[in-house]
């Protein structure tokens, strides 16, 4: 048959729910509609003067109602800006889990951590999907993947909610790159939007329809987020939102407008700038729509409890050994082992001395700088926690190798030479962007170090250029660092060896700096040219900055010296990242590559740590026995890891992201597509991110979406799959095997591919399944994929195209380990 198959809204939000409503279901809907009725009631009893206080949260002007005051934190990963809280692994680590379970106990906990604390709205959880490897901030988000993303961030949304608070789902939609991030028109085709980025909310919204929304920065299609009808149409028309919708922090330019096109919580708008009385009455906006933004305020506080459950006094102390045993759950759950050759991990009880190398101690990072930064109070390091499981039977030591990705102190004025020959270096000071001209003042700096203007009245935008000769002290590779809030370049003989923006210095919420970093061989006594050039083109508005560091003295021999006298060696290597900064290479910063390749000249048993947020280059891999991927894991992630690397636990985590193979690979390789030309970026891509763009364009990365090695082996078999009319869904059964000899996870995936008139991407992953499994044992795992998966957006609806559809098991998105076809008309 050649007709198409098409799904009403209703349809699609019916199909979204795999199984028959449950007691608890139908609980929940009951509670619903109490909140429906209960808003009603009191909206009714509401002055057009009070909705709008309630609207632009003036909660004091509505307190005699009984309304509660919204009190909000930021808590992806935990409480932000508290003390006594549980910091988890970042939520790309939480993604990595593939554990819905799992991402359930943690929205409860952290649910329970906020009301402790004072708090009944909790920003988080965050699914913004991740386009391309640049995104600074992709480890506040839950991977590339739709479904995954959907599927954990619903789990934590509705854990989150049990405890009697709102959440408020990020960020609404399209949201993937830092550069431009508030004024980025975002160029996506509404097929795109729908299938891909909307989607992960989609689901959210179908587990808890009274949760709320947080709006993204960006231009969609050139109108902000904000103030787009469309994305409110879709959010709450064909998504079905009852909860409320709230800006992000200084989004868009226009809060009376916003209100217009649909934000319900309107008093959170652009930097410095505060909803008046009366900005929303008088036929600012239509009377109904002030109706319906005060009333999905007050569904999102009735459904979630706010009104029956006032909040405690805030405590000192919230994180409960329960708690912080679930963080060291989450971060093993989360670890990835990339590779393993000659299985060289778990280490094997014969091993008499370890090497321990890097940023392990304190200086180990355990979050991202930012809105997801959360104090890890006291912890134990990943330095600590080996040395105590490794007990006296296994000597342990410690070189630190690397500073990893920090900032360097200033280079002093001793080392420096000025053009005339005095101290220091020759600045010109420029009017305008680009260092070039005739220069306001010219005159030498001792050094350069500065986070406010160095001259008095020079404009919002300047440059400068600092020119010389350094001088150096030793011989061998030496270390150099860019703190810039803006644009800098230095060369050294005429050779750029750190270039690159940071908007700022670190983000206000986070304890992190964003340097850019470089290495160069110099000689002792050898002067070499010195040109360093800077601009505030491309700050935030109203910053400055810039530190010039340096690390003459290299770390790398006595690593090397210890490696050697070990009979393995376990490198940590790390990447600073949050928000408001991108990533503008693939590269390990500094010289923790150098320092990989030279400890595995060293020790054949070498195995990397990558503490990052996602991909890096990886020029040592075939050098190396083992590589494990840990995220930034929270206050658990010493104690998983040691877990992990004794053979404790298995590293059950896979990637939910695709790692390239080089910087060239995935979407977003143009200046058009990343980061954009003309204030606009177009996603050339279409719905193919993440692996369907690599399998779309025939890229073979350097590891794939949902691979992760275990410590033992999986076998699928007797692969089962049928499209019943009449739940309309694919079931899918498979048996799993643990063919090994130990106990271990295993993630049952499975992918679809769709007929060639859905002109889909190659394959979408439309289950997936976490089981552990004794050696030898098997169990017959079956799984349900809804139609509505299977869907695409088609002629402005959700269109189930007939035609045979390809069901896949894999272990990954590139390791399938068998299919079937499944006609479906």
């Amino acid at each position: 048959m050649n007709r198409r198959t098409f799904l009403s809204a209703a349809t699609v939000t019916a199909l979204a729910m795999t199984m028959a409503p449950t007691a608890s279901d139908r609980a929940a809907a009951a509670t619903r509609g109490a909140a429906q009725d209960r808003a009603a009631a009191l909206l009714a009893r509401m002055t057009a003067t009070e909705k709008e206080a309630l609207v632009r949260c003036d909660f004091a002007t509505v307190a005699h109602l009984g309304i509660p005051a919204l009190s909000m934190a930021d808590a992806s990963a935990g409480l932000r800006g508290e003390r006594g809280v549980t910091a988890f692994p970042v939520p790309l680590a939480q993604a990595a889990t593939f554990d819905e379970e799992l991402a359930g106990r943690i929205g409860r906990a952290i649910g329970a951590e906020g009301r402790g604390k004072g708090y009944n709205n909790l920003l988080g959880p965050t699914v913004d999907l991740t386009r391309t490897w640049h995104f600074g901030r992709q480890s506040e988000g839950m991977g590339e993947d739709p479904l995954l993303a959907g599927r954990l961030g619903a789990a934590l949304t509705v854990g989150m909610q049990s405890r009697h608070v709102a959440a408020t789902v990020k960020h609404f939609a399209a949201y993937t790159q830092e550069t431009n991030r508030f004024f980025t028109d975002t160029r996506v085709s509404d097929r795109a939007l729908r299938e891909t980025y909307e989607a992960p909310f989609r689901r959210v919204i179908a587990a808890a329809p009274a949760t709320s929304v947080m709006m993204a920065y960006p231009k969609i299609n050139a109108t902000f987020a904000t103030q787009s009808p469309a994305l409110f149409d879709d959010l709450k028309k064909s998504i079905g939102l009852q909860g409320y919708t709230v800006p992000d922090f200084w989004a868009g330019d226009d809060q009376v407008a916003a209100a217009r096109a649909g934000m319900d919580l309107a008093g959170l708008g652009p930097a410095g700038v505060k909803l008046p009385a009366g900005a929303l009455t008088g036929g600012a906006i239509p009377a109904a729509r002030l109706d319906d933004a005060a009333r999905r305020i007050l569904v999102t506080m009735f459904a979630n409890g706010l009104f029956d459950h006032s909040l405690p006094a805030p405590a000192d102390d919230v994180s409960t050994r329960e708690h912080q045993n679930l963080a060291h759950e989450a971060a093993v759950a989360s670890t990835v082992l990339l590779t393993n050759r000659s299985a060289a991990l778990p280490l094997p009880v014969s091993l008499r001395s370890l090497a321990v190398i890097g940023p392990a101690g304190t200086d180990a990072l355990t979050g991202v700088a930012g809105s997801a930064y959360v104090d890890p109070g006291t912890w134990t390091t990943p330095l600590r926690a080996i040395r105590d499981r490794a007990g006296d039977s296994l000597h342990v030591t410690h070189a630190q190798g690397t500073l990893g990705d920090l900032p360097l102190p200033a280079v002093p004025t001793t080392v420096l030479r000025a053009d005339t020959g005095a101290s220091g270096l020759t600045a010109a000071y420029y009017a305008g962007p680009d260092a070039s001209g005739t220069p306001l003042t010219t005159r030498t700096d001792p050094t350069v170090d500065f986070t406010s203007a160095p001259l008095d009245a020079l404009p919002d935008v300047w440059s400068a250029k600092w020119t010389g000769t350094l001088v150096p002290t030793t011989t061998g590779p030496h270390r150099f660092s860019l703190l810039p809030a803006g644009t800098a370049t230095l060369k050294i003989d005429g050779t750029t060896v750190v270039s690159g923006t940071r908007h700022s210095r670190r983000f206000f919420l986070g304890p992190f700096d964003y340097p850019l970093q470089g290495v160069t061989d110099l000689t002792a006594g050898h002067a070499v040219t010195v040109e360093l050039t800077y601009t505030t083109a491309t700050t935030d508005a109203g910053t400055c900055g810039l530190t010039f560091g340096w690390q003459p003295d290299s770390l790398i021999p006595d690593a090397v010296q210890a490696a050697r006298a070990a009979d393995a060696a376990v490198v940590f290597v790390n990447r600073v990242a949050g928000e408001d900064m991108d990533h503008e290479g693939l590269d390990l910063p500094g010289d923790q590559n150098q320092l990989i390749s030279a400890v595995a000249a060293a020790n054949p048993r070498t195995i990397v740590v990558l503490n990052t947020d996602g991909a890096v280059a990886t020029p040592w891999l075939s050098d190396v026995e083992a590589v494990l991927q840990v995220w930034y894991g929270g206050r658990g992630m010493g104690t998983a890891l040691a877990a992990v690397l004794f053979g404790d636990s298995d590293p059950c985590g896979r990637l939910p992201v695709t790692f390239p193979a080089d910087a060239g690979q995935g979407p977003g390789t143009t200046a058009a597509a990343y980061p954009g030309t003309g204030g606009a970026v177009t996603y050339e891509e279409g719905t193919a991110i993440g692996y369907r763009y690599y399998d779309s364009r025939g890229q073979r990365p350097r590891f794939p979406f949902g691979h992760g090695l275990s410590y033992t082996t999986f076998a699928h078999g007797s692969l089962e799959a049928a499209y019943d009319s009449a739940s309309r869904s694919v079931r899918v059964a498979v048996t799993l095997t643990n063919s090994g000899a130990r106990e271990g996870t295993e993630v049952v995936q499975v992918y679809a591919g769709l007929p060639s008139a859905a002109a889909a991407e190659p394959r979408r992953l439309v289950a997936f399944r976490k089981v552990t499994l004794a050696p030898a044992a098997s169990t017959r795992i079956t799984l349900t994929v809804p139609a509505q998966d299977l869907t695409v957006w088609k002629s402005g609806t959700w269109t189930l195209v007939p035609g045979t559809y390809t069901i896949a098991t894999a272990h990954s998105s590139r390791d399938i380990t068998a299919h079937r076809a499944v006609p479906i008309h």
